[in-house]
């Protein structure tokens, strides 16, 4: 594992925007990432860790950013109808998904199109089509702040919408995940579910996913397009003319576009209907804007 400094995080989103890095690093092993967050934690270094980097837009930080990526493998079990898998957390949740759609499994599938990995995908508890995460997770293998590991069941988590302990509970390293077989015409609800994306989304442009939660009852993207925010372009990055809640990255997009051109719909949002949209895409600059310390 090499520590390096000065690092371009541009290529480390989905949505090619970034400045550098202090300290970069992408541990091959649990034993890397403890030595990383005592490296960080002796030198009072703020930590920031990634997965797959499809929900973040990054500044200069001034810090240490982690990448997961390399931490990756499965372990599957079979028991009758159920099917129970370990996955470190730097597994694709696609291979995940592929494997749900082979052993018929439950609605899994629904997470189709999202470009993060397990860990990733735990920590925001990402949804779609009425699922998330959380549904079929069993229980976790984390390391705390103090570089402790501990193993946590799923009830002694608490997730809501797009939101979990993690990470200021700690890194996850494993997720168990429990499924439940027999789905029938799965591969044709697959493949309807991807074309529904594909005709959505712009899922063949530089973007970091859906922009804002949605405020319930109401969808951020239907209150984007009728404030104007649909194709509404400001430097480099725009909001999506396929789907009002998307930034795409147009031409060569910075972090001071992004941050220019959200704090805009937000503030068309709220003069219009009085609504507070809350960021789904994590700012990352300096210490973090949403970043955080290891204590």
């Amino acid at each position: 594992m090499e520590l390096l400094k000065g690092y371009d995080l541009s290529q480390l989103t989905t949505i090619r925007v970034g400045g550098k890095a202090s300290l970069f690093a992408q541990p091959e092993t649990f034993e890397d990432l403890s030595y990383l967050i005592k490296l960080s934690r002796d030198r009072d270094i703020p930590v920031y860790v990634l997965g797959w980097g499809s929900n973040t837009i990054f500044g200069d930080v001034k810090g240490l950013v982690i990448n997961m990526k390399n931490l990756t493998g499965f372990e599957v079990k079979n028991s009758g109808n159920r099917l129970r898998v370990r996955a470190m957390a730097g597994t694709p949740l696609r291979e995940l998904i592929s494997l749900s759609v082979k052993e018929h499994v439950r609605d899994f599938y629904r997470l189709a199109g999202f470009p993060a990995t397990v860990g990733g995908a735990v920590a925001m508890n990402a949804g779609a089509f009425g699922v998330e995460v959380s549904h079929f997770l069993k229980s976790l293998k984390i390391m705390e702040w103090s570089g402790k590991v501990r193993e946590l069941t799923a009830e002694e988590i608490t997730f809501s919408y797009r939101r979990s302990p993690f990470p200021n509970r700690g890194l996850v390293l494993e997720c168990v995940f429990e499924f439940e077989k027999g789905e029938e015409n799965i591969e044709e609800k697959f493949r309807s579910i991807r074309e529904k994306r594909k005709k959505s989304q712009p899922v063949d442009k530089p973007t970091s996913g859906s922009t804002f939660k949605n405020p319930y009852p109401y969808h951020a993207g239907e209150l984007l397009e009728r404030v104007g925010m649909k194709a509404c372009r400001i430097g480099g990055l725009s909001f999506s003319e396929v789907h009002s809640n998307f930034l795409i990255n147009v031409e060569r997009g910075t972090f001071e576009d992004a941050v220019k051109i959200i704090e805009e719909a937000k503030k068309r949002v709220y003069e219009e209907f009085g609504i507070h949209l809350e960021e789904e895409v994590k700012l990352i600059e300096d210490s973090g804007v949403d970043g955080w310390k290891v204590l």
